[in-house]
């Protein structure tokens, strides 16, 4: 979003009290200052003969932006994903199932391999698949329709018909994987000023709160949580596994609301500004 927009939205929803309440406001607001920050690592030739170079893993950073503050952007979460390139793979022969199976220590794996053996899933059938592995989000934004924003983001540039967005639906304090990454090993830096020796490092345990996570011993009450908002943005559990396979039907759905606000907003924009 533009600074001219960023200044002009709150004027713009004295005029559309008729979509907007309160918290749909902050919220749309939010959503026009957010950004996902994405890198990809991806291993070369020299261990071709593992076959992981047919995978590329991602990293992520989801802020929001400070621009009327005059300020950095704020890290208000993290993702991680890999697409694993199954069309390609095929002409060099790769056996993805072993190439899976190695991977199997990990929470991810561990439910992907164990549905493709009992032919639940048939990885086959598509041309890449996406694994969606971890997503934090601090505290003060986890009933912000952060995760909605993702997921948007990940049918946006990378959904067709012939690839499988999978998501690992399971409570960060029981996935091995992030419990080592956020617990013991990340950091967050955080800048108040745009001055480059500024910021402070917090661990991301305590930044995310991820310790009053830990608290919540109901295990089943956790996955519940869980399981609705991955519902809610599309994704169907994949038997009785923490896998959850999406379906585009409910974002696309909210992409069209959302293009119709926006309309609505250009419109007062223009008779009252």
């Amino acid at each position: 979003m533009n600074y001219y927009n960023s200044c002009t939205l709150n004027k713009l929803y004295v005029y559309l009290p008729f979509i907007f309440n309160q918290m749909e406001k902050e919220n749309w607001i939010l959503w026009n200052n957010i950004t996902f920050k994405t890198q990809s690592y991806r291993k070369n030739f020299d261990i071709v003969n593992q076959n992981e170079n047919f995978i590329t893993e991602h990293h992520g950073v989801v802020s929001e932006i400070r621009i009327i503050e005059k300020k950095p952007p704020l890290p208000i979460g993290e993702y991680d994903f890999s697409i694993w390139n199954i069309a390609l793979g095929k002409k060099f022969g790769v056996d993805f199932n072993k190439l899976i199976s190695e991977y199997s220590f990990e929470d991810t794996y561990h439910d992907l391999f164990k549905l493709i053996q009992s032919n639940k899933l048939n990885i086959n059938n598509y041309k890449k698949i996406i694994l969606i592995n971890s997503f934090v989000i601090h505290k003060n934004y986890r009933k912000r329709n952060v995760t909605e924003e993702f997921i948007e983001m990940l049918y946006r540039d990378f959904y067709n018909e012939d690839v499988a967005i999978i998501a690992l639906v399971k409570p960060v304090q029981n996935n091995t994987v992030d419990v080592n990454y956020f617990f013991n090993e990340k950091f967050v830096l955080i800048r108040d000023t745009l001055q480059k020796s500024d910021g402070i490092n917090v661990s991301a345990k305590n930044y995310y709160s991820l310790d009053e996570l830990t608290e919540k011993k109901d295990t089943e009450l956790n996955e519940y949580k869980l399981f609705t908002i991955a519902t809610k943005c599309g994704f169907k559990r994949i038997d009785e596994s923490y896998l959850f396979y999406f379906t585009p039907k409910n974002i696309e759905k909210r992409m069209i609301e959302k293009r119709k606000y926006s309309h609505l907003i250009e419109i007062q924009k223009h008779k009252h500004l």
